[in-house]
């Protein structure tokens, strides 16, 4: 597998995560699993069913999980890693309602997520992180 430069991943990122965050459109999640797929050719939601309109539908599905992490831990199909790199899928410390979003690794240290006004660049401390390398 190629290596993404933090250029590439910053592209991704810039083009999935622009746009003003929604519920279950192109939210924090989906977005960010768009600019991985876009960076490897590889959907992390390949096997979620799960859907959301509202904040509320999704904490449901969280809470049935066990919480966002173990959520991403039950439906990513990824290696976990503990040093994410430009890329990667990240779910960081946000101040978010959910307390944590998931976000692409731009530079190591370095978060893109998803805002209510577009794309957000954060350093952050990780909960969790996956990877495409296998």
């Amino acid at each position: 597998m190629a290596r993404v430069t933090p250029q590439a991943a910053f592209n991704a990122a810039l083009w999935h995560l622009r746009t003003p965050f929604a519920w279950g459109l192109r939210s924090d999640c989906t977005a960010a699993c768009e600019a991985f797929k876009a960076l490897h050719g590889l959907d992390p939601l390949a096997q979620c069913g799960a859907s959301y309109t509202t904040a509320i539908g999704a904490a449901r599905i969280l809470n049935r999980a066990g919480g966002y992490l173990e959520w991403c831990r039950n439906t990513f199909d990824m290696p976990e890693t503990d040093d994410p790199r430009p890329g990667d899928l990240a779910l960081i410390v946000s101040a978010d309602p959910l307390g944590s979003a998931l976000s692409i690794c731009i530079n190591r240290g370095e978060y893109a997520s998803k805002s209510e006004t577009g794309m957000s660049i954060n350093r952050a401390n990780i909960l969790g992180a996956w990877s495409c390398r296998f």
